[in-house]
């Protein structure tokens, strides 16, 4: 694995790195699953505050970057299709 602490992660920096549009919505769920897959995984476990908080902070970026490509969907929508051709 790479400099990531937890599994999850990977799967977190991934959609927040990629800068490909197309790619985001399947990285974002990705990195979702990922992250209820662990929190899942935690619940049985009396460890884990320090990541716990970091799965919050992922959980809120990830609100971010979903707001972001709503955000690009709808300027998309908003571009002529002509305009879009070019």
């Amino acid at each position: 694995m790479s400099d990531t602490e937890w599994k999850w992660q990977e799967a977190y920096l991934e959609a927040f790195l990629d800068t490909d549009p197309q790619n985001l919505v399947r990285r974002v769920a990705a990195a979702e699953k990922a992250i209820y897959t662990r929190t899942e995984e935690l619940r049985s476990s009396p460890d884990g505050r320090v990541e716990w908080q970091a799965i919050a902070d992922a959980i809120s970026g990830l609100a971010i970057l979903k707001r972001e490509i709503k955000s690009l969907v709808v300027r998309a929508e908003r571009v002529p299709a002509r305009a879009r051709a070019n």
